[in-house]
C-alpha cells in the first residue's frame, strides 16, 4: 500500500494491530483521491486474491449496497490489475427494477469489459417440495402429497419460507411424530381450518410472538441494532446483564430465528429481523432508536468515539425529531460532521453528503451566528460531496454561498480551492480563474485574467528583487512556510496556474513568479518545489536566462529530496524531467525521471498525473528515436492506463501518438495518414472538437 496504508486502516481500524501506525496520506484533489482510494483498496486485496490462493467474496443483498459499495466492486471487476478474484453476490431481483442502481452498475461492469454470469435461482417446484417434505417426514411421496400441496400452495415455493412453515406447524402441534408408530402425522382439516398466511413475514411474526416477553424484548432490540450485536451490547441497551441476554436469546436461538456463534448473535434470515422490527410500533422507533443511541453515546470512551462513530451517529439521526434540547441537537450536528468525514474519507461520497444534510438539518436558524465554524464545515463538505457525486449545479451554488460567508483567506482558500476543482473538471477554465482572482482580490490583489507582459515582466523581476545576492540553491535553506495566510495562497494558486495556461499563458506565468515571490518572502512550502520548476519553465524559454532556470529546476528537484516536501513530489519531478533537464543534460535523462515520476503519482494515487507522465514519456521515446516496435508496446500500455482512469484528455492525447508511431511503422494503408480500419481520422478529429 506504499504511503497510503491509512486509507485502508481507517476501513479497517484493526488492520492497524498487524501494519502498525501509517502516516498520513498526502492531500489530493477530490477525484484524485477516489482513485487513489480505489488504487489501495485493489492493492489490498491483490494481498490475498493470488495464483497461489485464489480469493473468492460473497456479498448478500446487493440490491441493499451503498453507492460507494457498488463503485468499488466495478472497480474490482474491471481493472486489469485484480486477478485470481471471485466476487459472488446475491439479490433479490424482485426488489430491483431497471432503474435501480445495482442493475445499472451491473450493465456498466459488463459494457467496460467486466466477466459477469448470472444465475438466476427459482422457486422450488411442486415436485421439489413434495420430495423435500417426503424426505424430512421419512414418508412415502403419495402418502404426503396432500400435505405438500398445501405447503406449496402457501409458499410457493420459497425454500426459506417452506422451512419455516414445515417448523410452525411442529410447534403448533400440527404436526407431531407418532411414537408407537414410529412416523410423523399431521391434520390437513385442522391445518386448512387455521388458515395459516402465505405471507412469509406473518408467519415469522406468529413465532415471534410465541416466545417469551423477554426475548421479544431482546429481539427488538437486537433489530434496531442491526442484523447482529454481542450480549454485552444488547445488556447495555436493554439495561440488563449479559447473562441475562444469553438466557432471553436462547429461546431464539432454539426456536430457530437467532444464531450464535463466537459471542454474537445473528438474526437468521433478514427476514426475521424485520418481523422483529415490526414489533416496535411506529410511534416508538424513533424513540427506541434515540434511546439506543444515546446510551451507545455515554457509554463510548472519547478517544473510541471515531470507531463507533457509525453506529453511534446512524442511531441517534433516526430518532433526530425527538431531539429538543439545542444542545443536543449541536452535539448530533458536530457528531455527523465526524461521521460525514470518516465517509469522505473512504469515498463513500453519498453516505457522507447524508451525514452532512443531517448535520445542517439539526442547526438552529441563528447557526452561523452561534456555531459557524461547523456550518461552514458541513456546508463545504456537502459541496464538495454534492461536486463528487455529479450534482455540479448544486455544488455550485452551495459554493458561491461559502465565498460570501468566508471570514478569512483560509476558508476563502478551501471555498476556492474546491471552485477551482468543479470549474477544471466541467472544462470552465475561465470560472476557475474569475474565483481565483476573486480570493486576491480580498487580499488586495487586483490581477486582470489577461495581463499584459509588461505585468509579468514587473513580477519576474521582483523575483530578482528578493533574491538579491543570494545564490539560488541556497534558497533550499529557507525556513519552511508557517504564516498560514501565505499557505492558503499557495494552494489556490498551485491549483489554478494549469488552468490559467488554457485562459492566457501571460496569466499563467504571473501565478508562477507570484508563488516563487510568496516562497522567498514566507519560506519553502511543498508548493514551492513545484513554483520553482515551472519557474525555470520561464526564465529560460520566455526571458532567456537558461543558467539561472536551470538552477531554479534543480532547486525544486532538490527541495523534495533535502526537505521532505512530498506533496507534488510527482509533478516536480516530471516537469524537471521533461521540462528542464533537456536543457543541460542528454535528452535521455528525461525518460529516467519521467519514469520516476510516473512511478511516484502511481504509488501515491496522483494518477492524474501519472496519466500526463505518460504523454511526455512517449514524446521523449518517439524524439530519442527508440525502436518504433517498442515505442508503440510502450504507448499501447500507457494508453490502456489512461483508459483505466478514464482521463479523456490523455486517451485523446495517446490515442494520436499511438497513431502518429502506427503510421510511421507502416501499420496503415496510406503514409500521412493515421485512418486504419477502427480509426478515422475526421471523425476522431470531430470527437476532440465536440
Amino acid at each position: 500500500m506504499g504511503p497510503n496504508g491509512q486509507l485502508i486502516v481507517d476501513l479497517v481500524p484493526e488492520l492497524k494491530i498487524i501494519i502498525g501506525e501509517q502516516p498520513l496520506v498526502a492531500a489530493l484533489p477530490p477525484q484524485d483521491a477516489q482513485r487513489r482510494f480505489q488504487l489501495v483498496f485493489r492493492r489490498f486485496i491483490g494481498v490475498f486474491a493470488r495464483a497461489e490462493h485464489p480469493l473468492a467474496l460473497f456479498l448478500d443483498d446487493l440490491h441493499w449496497l451503498d453507492a460507494a459499495t457498488l463503485d468499488i466492486v466495478e472497480d474490482l471487476l474491471t481493472q486489469a490489475d485484480v486477478r485470481h478474484l471471485m466476487l459472488i453476490g446475491a439479490y433479490r431481483d424482485n426488489e430491483v427494477d431497471s432503474n435501480h442502481p445495482l442493475v445499472r452498475k451491473l450493465e456498466a461492469i459488463r459494457s467496460a469489459g467486466g466477466r459477469v454470469q448470472d444465475i438466476i435461482l427459482a422457486p422450488l417446484g411442486r415436485e421439489d417440495v413434495e420430495q423435500l417434505i417426503g424426505d424430512s417426514l421419512h414418508s412415502k411421496p403419495e402418502r404426503t402429497a396432500a400435505l405438500a400441496g398445501l405447503v406449496y400452495a402457501k409458499t410457493a415455493g420459497n425454500p426459506f419460507f417452506v422451512i419455516q412453515f414445515l417448523s410452525a406447524l411442529a410447534e403448533e402441534k400440527m404436526l407431531s411424530f407418532d411414537h408407537p408408530q414410529a412416523q410423523w402425522d399431521w391434520d390437513l382439516e385442522r391445518i386448512e381450518a387455521k388458515g395459516y398466511t402465505d405471507n412469509v413475514l406473518d408467519l415469522m411474526l406468529e413465532k415471534l410472538h410465541r416466545l417469551p416477553a423477554g426475548t421479544q424484548n431482546a429481539l427488538r432490540q437486537l433489530a434496531c441494532i442491526g442484523d447482529s450485536a454481542d450480549p454485552e451490547l444488547l445488556a447495555l441497551i436493554c439495561e440488563d446483564s449479559a447473562d441475562a441476554m444469553r438466557g432471553a436469546l436462547r429461546e431464539a436461538v432454539l426456536a430457530g430465528l437467532v444464531l450464535s456463534s463466537e459471542h454474537v448473535y445473528r438474526f437468521l434470515h433478514d427476514r426475521v429481523q424485520e418481523a422483529a422490527y415490526s414489533l416496535i410500533s411506529e410511534d416508538a422507533r424513533a424513540v427506541t432508536h434515540l434511546r439506543i443511541g444515546r446510551l451507545l453515546l455515554s457509554d463510548t470512551r472519547p478517544e473510541m468515539q471515531d470507531e463507533a462513530i457509525f453506529d453511534i451517529v446512524n442511531q441517534l439521526n433516526r430518532g433526530a425529531s425527538l431531539i429538543t434540547s439545542q444542545n443536543e441537537r449541536d452535539q448530533v450536528a458536530k457528531l455527523n460532521l465526524i461521521a460525514g468525514e470518516r465517509a469522505k474519507a473512504s469515498t463513500a461520497y453519498p453516505a457522507a453528503l447524508n451525514y452532512f444534510m443531517n448535520g445542517a438539518a439539526l442547526l438552529a436558524d441563528d447557526s452561523w451566528r452561534r456555531h459557524r465554524d461547523l456550518v461552514f464545515s458541513l456546508e463545504l463538505q456537502r459541496a464538495e460531496c454534492e461536486f463528487l457525486i455529479g450534482q455540479s449545479a448544486a455544488a455550485e451554488k452551495r459554493l458561491a454561498m461559502l465565498s460570501t460567508r468566508a471570514a478569512s483567506a483560509i476558508e476563502h482558500s478551501r471555498v476556492t480551492c474546491l471552485q477551482d476543482d468543479l470549474y477544471t473538471i466541467l472544462d470552465r477554465f475561465d470560472r476557475a480563474v474569475a474565483v481565483c482572482l476573486d480570493y486576491l482580490r480580498y487580499l488586495a490583489i487586483e490581477w486582470s485574467a489577461h495581463p499584459t507582459e509588461d505585468e509579468v515582466r514587473q513580477e519576474y523581476d521582483h523575483v530578482w528583487s528578493l533574491l538579491g545576492g543570494r545564490a539560488i540553491g541556497s534558497l533550499g535553506d529557507l525556513h519552511l512556510m508557517s504564516n498560514p495566510d501565505a499557505l492558503a495562497t499557495m494552494d489556490v494558486l498551485t491549483r489554478v496556474v494549469s488552468g490559467a495556461y488554457y485562459v492566457d499563458p501571460n496569466l499563467s506565468s504571473l501565478v508562477t513568479c507570484r508563488m516563487v515571490n510568496i516562497s522567498l518572502e514566507h519560506g519553502n512550502s511543498d508548493g514551492s518545489c513545484f513554483a520553482y520548476v515551472f519557474f525555470a519553465a520561464i526564465a529560460g524559454p520566455r526571458f532567456g536566462n537558461y543558467k539561472a532556470a536551470f538552477e531554479f529546476g534543480r532547486l525544486g528537484y532538490e527541495l523534495v529530496e533535502r526537505r521532505g516536501l512530498t506533496r507534488y513530489r510527482a509533478r516536480t519531478y516530471g516537469a524537471f524531467g521533461n521540462m528542464v533537464l533537456p536543457w543541460i543534460e542528454h535528452i535521455r535523462a528525461g525518460p529516467v525521471l519521467g519514469l520516476r515520476a510516473f512511478e511516484i503519482a502511481n504509488e501515491m494515487g496522483d494518477l492524474t498525473f501519472a496519466a500526463i507522465s505518460c504523454n511526455y514519456l512517449i514524446t521523449h521515446f518517439i524524439a530519442l528515436g527508440e525502436p518504433l516496435a517498442e515505442v508503440q508496446r510502450q504507448a499501447e500500455d500507457r494508453l490502456e492506463f489512461a483508459r483505466s482512469i478514464r482521463f479523456g484528455l490523455m486517451i485523446n492525447n495517446l490515442t494520436v501518438q499511438l497513431g502518429f508511431i502506427r503510421m510511421l511503422r507502416g501499420l496503415t494503408p496510406k503514409f500521412g495518414s493515421f485512418d486504419e480500419p477502427g480509426f478515422n481520422e475526421l471523425r476522431y478529429e470531430r470527437h476532440l472538437v465536440s
